[in-house]
């Protein structure tokens, strides 16, 4: 009996969630524009719902913006329900910092929706120079457990709708392969950037491996052979 009250409330507060505020579009990018910057854009939209006249979710949002600014980032409104937050960093260790702390800080709760459904998220980056590019493999654990699939519930009303719904997007300038879920994995000619699909109710593990130029390198490499030729030429028409 207690636990059908439970599932009864459950399902009260989802149709409240949904008629207040509608199904959250929540989108993650990371941009990763050169060696030494690059940028975490999160990108959370409203379909249906009134934002401004929601209290509960004007606090929220005001958690978020607290959040985004301990870790350097800001946030604006683009349109009238769509929220973005911005977070720069300088390297992949700056970004494992920044996204773990905003996600998971030491003094604050976990990351929860509106309706109180923690998600749990953890990035790791590993980086290693190879003098022309920096190789990046990146792991992205994003669990999804507690967001409750609206389906299951059986109710005519709740069939087709989403409480939370988005993708992870990966832009770097070479993408070697990535993984689509447990096991399988897709390679391309070093496309521009990867997609995953954020699913609800499961734990969403994506994983990449990518590349960045390194101006530096480049720069040495360009140096030595410009010195090189200029050599050649000085002491091939000093033999002559």
């Amino acid at each position: 009996m207690v636990h059908w009250l439970q599932k009864l409330l459950r399902v009260g507060l989802v149709l409240i969630v949904l008629l207040l505020t509608g199904c959250l579009q929540y989108d993650l990018e990371l941009q990763f524009d050169s060696q030494t910057h690059g940028q975490l854009v999160q990108q959370l939209r409203w379909r249906g719902g009134a934002i401004a006249a929601n209290d509960e979710l004007q606090q929220w949002l005001a958690v978020l913006d607290e959040r985004t600014q301990q870790v350097g980032g800001r946030t604006h409104w683009r349109g009238d329900n769509a929220f973005e937050i911005v977070i720069p960093f300088s390297n992949g260790r700056a970004l494992e910092t920044k996204f773990n702390q905003f996600f998971g800080p030491d003094d604050a709760t976990t990351f929860t929706l509106p309706a109180g459904e923690p998600i749990q998220a953890e990035l790791t980056l590993q980086q290693g120079n190879r003098f022309v590019a920096i190789y990046n493999h990146l792991k992205l654990r994003v669990d999804l457990t507690a967001v409750p699939d609206l389906a299951a519930t059986g109710l005519p009303l709740l069939q087709g709708q989403k409480l939370l719904a988005g993708q992870v997007t990966l832009l770097a300038p070479w993408v070697r392969w990535q993984s689509l879920s447990p096991g399988e994995s897709a390679a391309g000619e070093f496309p521009p950037q990867a997609t995953w699909s954020l699913i609800p109710g499961e734990v969403n593990e994506l994983e990449a491996e990518f590349w960045v130029p390194s101006p530096i390198g480049i720069g040495a490499i360009i140096i030595v052979l410009f010195v090189s030729v200029g050599y050649g030429v000085k002491y091939g028409l000093a033999s002559r």
